[in-house]
């Protein structure tokens, strides 16, 4: 069985990969699915504005065509053939001709839509604009996500280590105990105290495994990667001094991306809302033609005949039948919803603030309060060691103030890490673009 077990362990380190922070934050540029559709929807929104563009310059076309007719446009076969020979020479071979091969140069160029290619032009620059604040936001976003997780596995590892660490003192702590009360030195009471602490010390070490399992597996999924992680560094390491300002940051609400994004949304309903209102107004576009044809390709081509044309093009729809209306009254709808949505957002992003502000000011004092007690704990133990080596305590009293050591880590590390994570999603609240 313990064959098995070493051979599983050494098996499962071979795909386990140690990754520092800034490693890992490499990785989840790289791998990370939600990045990698969003930088496609952003090359998508750039073609689409380049596409709306291409609505100002001309387009050409070229085409050819064949036609076989049941019968030729001016049937002469009935005529005599003095007739036919007399007139076959006086009409285009076209005509009398059931065969005709064509080919064709058309050349297109708008010249006036009341504003309407501007409106679409714009509204493809401000969907470009959107597709790169959506890109930063999920970027933004997935980056303190990943600092969360990577965190939380430090931190469940440290845990893992002072609660195994645990498992240790209470079980000498219950085999001390035990003894002492063979003996007769302490009560039931004692005994039976120190058995139940073992015990929870040993569900309290495997849930902590399961936790820190979980949070492995989290990071591994966050970043993409098909092998185990194992992140590296001190949680000390990421703690950093911040003094915020809470009416400087409620200022920056309106520069977050998520307002910018609804007011991008905003302005292309604007430029909807001209385009609805310029469909009754004309559109002007100049067309050239120029057109060769045949009954015979094998002919020379100057033996084609040719022609070409230039049209100056109108298009001025003056009745829709309301529609043109109810589009502007529907758009108008949809700029009402959008203000009500800004305004409501704006609320939540606000609501957010304050509750991220009020756990940063609590977990500032908190985090104060766990270093002296953890601080406290370290002398206490060290008190205790020598009182027990000069004989003046217990080794029940040592293990028990190496206990509450433990107890005083765990509770300083799950603060710091509290910590660390706030100072991290206030970077939403910290764009300047």
């Amino acid at each position: 069985m313990k064959k098995i077990i070493l051979v599983f362990i050494i098996f499962s380190l071979g795909f386990t990969k140690e990754i520092t922070f800034e490693e890992g934050l490499s990785l989840l540029y790289e791998n990370n699915p939600q990045l990698k559709i969003l930088n496609s929807k952003l090359s998508q929104a750039r073609y689409k504005k380049f596409e709306t563009f291409t609505n100002w310059l001309p387009k050409l076309q070229l085409q050819a065509q064949y036609t076989k007719l049941s019968r030729p446009q001016m049937d002469l076969s009935k005529l005599p053939p003095i007739q036919q020979a007399v007139f076959s020479g006086m009409f285009p071979s076209t005509l009398v001709s059931d065969k005709l091969y064509s080919a064709s140069f058309n050349i297109s160029q708008l010249l006036f839509s009341s504003g309407k290619v501007y409106s679409a032009y714009k509204i493809s620059c401000l969907n470009y604009e959107i597709a790169k604040y959506e890109y930063k936001k999920t970027k933004l976003e997935l980056e303190i996500q990943y600092k969360e997780a990577f965190i939380k596995t430090l931190l469940a590892k440290k845990v893992l280590e002072v609660t195994e660490k645990t498992v240790q003192i209470s079980s000498e702590n219950y085999k001390v105990s035990s003894q002492m009360y063979n003996e007769g030195r302490v009560s039931y009471l004692d005994y039976s105290s120190a058995k139940l602490n073992h015990y929870n010390a040993k569900i309290a070490y495997f849930k902590m495994l399961n936790n820190y399992q979980i949070a492995k597996q989290s990071l591994k999924t966050l970043l993409g990667v098909d092998f185990e992680v194992e992140p590296e560094g001190k949680l000390e390491e990421f703690y950093i001094e911040e003094d915020y300002d809470f009416e400087k940051l409620k200022e920056k609400i309106d520069s977050t991306y998520d307002i910018k994004i609804m007011q991008l949304q905003k302005s292309i309903i604007r430029n909807t809302l001209h385009i609805n209102r310029t469909e009754s107004l004309p559109v002007v576009s100049l067309v050239g033609n120029y057109s060769w044809s045949t009954d015979n390709y094998e002919k020379d081509f100057d033996e084609w005949d040719d022609r070409h044309s230039l049209v100056l093009v109108l298009n001025w729809p003056i009745f829709s039948s309301g529609a043109t209306l109810a589009k502007v009254k529907q758009t108008k709808e949809s700029l009402k919803q959008i203000d009500f949505s800004i305004s409501s957002l704006r609320d939540g992003l606000l609501l957010q603030l304050n509750t991220l502000y009020s756990t940063y000011i609590q977990l500032l004092e908190s985090l104060k309060l766990a270093k002296e007690n953890l601080d406290i704990a370290e002398e206490n133990y060290n008190v205790a060691k020598i009182y027990y080596i000069e004989g003046r305590s217990s080794y029940l009293e040592l293990l028990q103030s190496e206990l509450n050591l433990s107890n005083s880590k765990i509770n300083y590390y799950q603060i710091l890490s509290d910590y660390i994570i706030t100072l991290e999603k206030f970077k939403k609240f910290k764009t300047t673009e």
